[in-house]
């Protein structure tokens, strides 16, 4: 080989050797930025020692009104990741009590159909507990989103006061089966679908479920492990569904 081709080659070899170092430097260079800004972005996004302690500070302090007050709170947190990944908690919003009347009287005082005790009830099936849960969305759930993003706190309370349920429950026992009658907020994508359909679980898996639903916010369900047939589920449905 001429010693002119030799010297070219050698010149080019450099020439992409250096090409290939540049651009090593410079994707290095360019990756530093990057990863400043990641990291940045990350340190926003955890809360400092002193948000840590507002924010357990705020949640002691909404338990014990809770229990002292028996009222609704919702809190909207800022860092989703010390919720479970939620920016909502909601206390004090379900109510369980273990007399039917003292369910019933709350119950009488809210808005919309109440679950009551149906009076074809299956002989041996006495009241065993009840729950009202209250709404989990709504205007004053979207205004409290807005609310707390607005605020910049790491943790916003508001207390909720709520004249409609989200859900009802009624349970009976007889010593071996639980027979629940359950009314419960409907997705507003399903509301299309109406009349009575059984769940969707295998044949060896119990309760066994009944669901009715008419098109409207809400829909109803009634629950049991024993041999009572379908018909009779829809009757005892019916009789504690009293629209």
């Amino acid at each position: 080989m001429r010693t002119a081709s030799k010297l070219a080659i050698a010149t080019l070899s450099s020439i992409l050797l250096l090409g290939s170092s540049i651009n090593l430097v410079v994707d290095a260079a360019s990756s530093k930025p990057a990863q400043k800004t990641t990291a940045k972005k990350a340190a926003e996004k955890a809360p400092t020692a002193e948000e840590k302690k507002l924010i357990d500070a705020e949640i002691k302090k909404v338990k014990d009104l809770v229990e002292k007050t028996g009222d609704t709170y919702v809190l909207y947190h800022k860092y989703k990741a010390l919720n479970s990944g939620l920016d909502l908690s909601y206390w004090g919003l379900t109510k369980e009590y273990a007399s039917y009347d003292d369910y019933l009287q709350k119950a009488l005082t809210l808005k919309g159909i109440v679950v009551k005790e149906p009076s074809n009830l299956p002989e041996g099936y006495t009241f065993s507990k009840s729950r009202i849960g209250g709404p989990l969305g709504g205007k004053f759930i979207d205004d409290l989103r807005v609310e707390g993003k607005k605020s910049g706190k790491p943790i916003f309370m508001k207390k909720m006061d709520w004249n409609e349920s989200g859900d009802m429950r009624l349970e009976y026992t007889n010593g071996e089966d639980t027979l629940a009658i359950t009314k419960y907020t409907v997705d507003a994508k399903d509301r299309k679908k109406k009349g009575y359909f059984d769940d969707k679980l295998p044949a060896n898996v119990y309760p066994k479920y009944v669901y009715w639903q008419d098109g409207g916010n809400y829909g109803y369900s009634i629950s049991t492990s024993s041999n009572i047939t379908r018909d009779q589920k829809i009757e005892i449905l019916k009789a504690a569904i009293k629209k």
